[in-house]
């Protein structure tokens, strides 16, 4: 796990709000976070739990940015900042640390602290979150900085209100990964900075546009692309009931348990396939419904032959050993990834090998049809052959929840496991 640490500082003296008893609830909740070390979050110093600053002094701040304990360019750190702030010159704020005896506000400005971490520190990959109004304003000092950054701005140069971007921003690493969950990074294998952020502003810019609320947070930095928490995805073993019957993945199946049934021939199973909705094409009025071709039949029964699952003696299908356990629901998927890279992808070809070429042809504004991976494979030294079986491999993949779809410029990513 990175050497991640962090600085929580909360203020609230000097303006009404955010009040203290909103800023207490902001901080408790990631002392929380901390407590349940999902992230790993340490404190700079002693590298326990990060430490909570209520209204500090620039001397607290020193004190743990200078005070740190075994820390190196590869020391991640994390510092938030809600409270109040105000302009200062061109491009910086001045963070309200508190009021003095005087009743004149503490303050530190952004640069400063900035300066000091890069000056007085060897961190240089830094999260800086500014929950507190202007934040946006300062992405002139993110430029500039040396640091492997990434900056959330709880809003632009406007107005941040009462911690609303920090609400946002503790409820996306507070709540548990989920299937389908949007702050997953599939090409990433996790949650990231950068979808967090997205999370957090998504719920911003929602209350906003029930409160009219101007609050638009922005962002700022390539390290936002770093994992944050690992969420790999998993593949289940079962036959996915949620996939359409009348899908080749859905038709594959059905052919199975009819061969295991009658151990046809091939005109029987023409007459079974015209009797069964499953495979159904279309209704077309008074001429009646229309079934697969015997053609199209034939590509199925090439796949499953070329699977080793089906084997034609005396003119009659039957289900070969391996044919027969694939008609067990609760293993189909598993047996069926295994015969398509193990059987029929030509030699050398794997579903983590498909899956990089399907990741190239996105990032060059390619659609992965089966034409361009075959082409983008032969690139790598790699022979791709499109026979009919592969065709319908291809096409069977969505289902089985792996990336490719055949024909077609998107990808699908597959469940989260439990």
């Amino acid at each position: 796990m990175a050497d991640r640490r962090a600085v929580i500082v909360g203020s609230w003296q000097g303006r009404d709000r955010p009040t203290p008893q909103r800023v207490r609830s902001i901080t408790d909740r990631w002392k929380n976070i901390f407590k349940e070390d999902r992230y790993g979050f340490r404190g700079l110093k002693q590298r326990k739990t990060p430490p909570i600053l209520h209204n500090p002094t620039t001397t607290d701040l020193i004190d743990h940015l200078v005070g740190a304990s075994r820390v190196t360019s590869d020391t991640e750190l994390l510092f938030y900042f809600v409270g109040h702030s105000v302009s200062s010159g061109e491009g910086d704020i001045r963070l309200i640390l508190g009021v003095d005896q005087q009743k004149l506000d503490r303050y530190c400005t952004l640069s400063w602290l900035l300066s000091t971490i890069n000056e007085q520190t060897q961190i240089r990959k830094l999260v800086i979150v500014l929950d507190t109004c202007h934040a946006g304003r300062t992405l002139q000092q993110f430029r500039l900085s040396q640091a492997n950054v990434f900056a959330m701005f709880g809003t632009g140069d406007t107005y941040a209100f009462d911690a609303n971007f920090s609400d946002g921003l503790l409820r996306a690493l507070e709540r548990p990964i989920h299937k389908n969950d949007q702050r997953i990074d599939r090409r990433a294998g996790g949650i990231t900075y950068n979808k967090i952020f997205e999370e957090a502003r998504g719920r911003v810019i929602g209350g906003s546009a029930e409160s009219d609320l101007d609050q638009d947070p922005k962002s700022f930095g390539d390290y936002g692309g770093t994992l944050l928490l690992e969420a790999p995805v998993s593949v289940p073993d079962e036959f996915n009931e949620f996939a359409s019957n009348r899908t080749v993945y859905g038709r594959s199946f059905r052919l199975l348990e009819i061969i295991r049934d009658s151990n046809p021939t091939f005109r029987e199973l023409r007459g079974a396939v015209e009797q069964d909705s499953i495979f159904m094409l279309r209704r077309d009025g008074e001429r009646g419904q229309h079934y697969l071709s015997p053609e199209r039949l034939n590509e199925y029964l090439d796949f499953l032959r070329k699977s080793d699952w089906v084997v034609q003696p005396s003119q009659r299908y039957t289900l070969t050993k391996s044919g027969q356990q694939a008609t067990k629901r609760e293993t189909f998927n598993r047996d069926l990834r295994y015969v398509i890279e193990e059987k029929v992808f030509s030699e050398g070809i794997t579903f983590a090998f498909l899956d990089k070429i399907v990741m190239e042809l996105l990032s060059d504004m390619i659609p992965p049809t089966p034409i361009r991976i075959k082409d983008r494979c032969a690139m790598k030294g790699k022979i791709l052959k499109l026979d009919v079986a592969t065709r319908v491999a291809i096409q069977l993949l969505p289902s089985t929840g792996r990336f490719l779809k055949g024909a077609s410029d998107a990808i699908y990513p597959s469940a989260l496991g439990g």
